[in-house]
């Protein structure tokens, strides 16, 4: 069986990681070719049994002609492209590469499953949502990342929700782990990483907290570290290759995202035995953690909540160890085996 993914770019972000990781796993069965709209060398290492083919089409427009003449244009060669490598099916991954690909694909009468890796609401565009609702109904299958986001497509008939893998790697835990708290994600507005420092400045603590991560908020989140002096207490990391040493390591873990889709920093940070403390946010954490059971989880965006829960965890050294042993149960739930094998059951359902 052939199969093609196709995605935006293949850069540090989560939604490029998950890809990356599935085809690498699939290229063991199945002949793969990855295929991406930009130019962009991949962050992720490739197995070398898969195909990349980067077209190199991601040019910016300065208006809206331009912008029409560079989506269609973007439509006729992954159309062109699609017809060429002749997959049994095609996957593609996030919305603005969905809608293309799912275009591209039915002009060529050919099946097309369309991941989500974001939020419905994620962009708050109503043309966007009004493209999606008509585009996405050509798709034969749509995959989401957890059940509170599946009934905001209740226009579909064919969805189902299969969670983010974890890397096929071996968990290596640091026999102590060290006190700090860790933090990791793209530096923007909705990772929420202003909030999580100014709760961390009002904490009495000599644990340092390190934002693992890059985009384009860093200057104002370095702007804000120095307003409340905190240079030496709050270190920015930038991107991590070594990012897994970090969660070894790491004995606390605070994810305080305004939304997500999902929550990958989340489950490898369970994964590696951090103590977790997650705002309820819109949407996955709660379909990760059991409050109090496998780590914390706090009202969306309560600071003052956040701030009490971190210092309750920096205190209590049987609380940290308790929920580090139960959060180890994420290994076998997002095991890459299992997975895939629902990626599978969903393939062999279009087909």
């Amino acid at each position: 069986m052939k199969i093609v993914f196709i995605i935006s770019s293949l850069g540090s972000g989560g939604a490029e990681r998950v890809l990356t990781l599935i085809a690498n796993y699939l290229s063991n069965k199945y002949t793969v070719t990855i295929i991406t709209l930009s130019s962009e060398k991949p962050f992720y290492k490739i197995d070398k049994k898969i195909k990349l083919i980067q077209l190199d089409l991601l040019k910016i427009s300065r208006n809206k002609f331009e912008s029409l003449y560079n989506t269609v244009k973007r439509i006729l060669i992954l159309k062109k492209t699609l017809k060429q490598v002749n997959a049994d099916v095609n996957i593609s991954f996030m919305t603005h590469t969905n809608i293309l690909s799912i275009i591209a694909s039915k002009l060529n009468q050919q099946k097309i499953i369309a991941s989500e890796d974001i939020e419905y609401y994620y962009y708050n565009n109503k043309f966007l949502f009004f493209i999606r609702k008509i585009v996405y109904k050509f798709s034969d299958f749509l995959i989401v990342k957890t059940f509170a986001d599946k009934k905001n497509y209740d226009f579909l008939k064919k969805v189902c929700v299969i969670g983010n893998p974890l890397p096929s790697i071996s968990f290596k835990i640091d026999s102590k782990k060290e006190p700090f708290i860790l933090a990791v994600g793209r530096l923007d507005k909705q990772k929420g990483f202003d909030t999580l420092i100014e709760v961390y400045s009002k904490i009495d603590t000599d644990w340092k907290l390190y934002i693992a991560g890059e985009g384009k908020e860093r200057e104002n989140l370095q702007s804000l570290i120095k307003s409340l002096k905190l240079e030496n207490r709050v270190i920015l990391l930038g991107i991590r290759e070594d990012i897994f040493e970090w969660y070894a390591k790491a004995s606390i873990f605070v994810l305080s995202s305004r939304k997500e889709g999902f929550g990958n920093v989340l489950i490898e940070a369970m994964a590696f035995g951090c103590a977790v403390v997650s705002f309820d946010c819109p949407y996955g954490p709660n379909e990760i953690i059991q409050d109090g059971v496998n780590g914390l989880l706090i009202e969306n965006q309560n600071s003052q909540a956040l701030a009490g829960a971190i210092k309750k965890l920096i205190d209590d050294q049987v609380l940290r160890e308790k929920l580090s042993q139960e959060a180890l149960k994420v290994r076998e739930t997002y095991h890459i085996k299992k997975i895939i094998g629902a990626w599978e059951e969903v393939i062999r359902l279009v087909l």
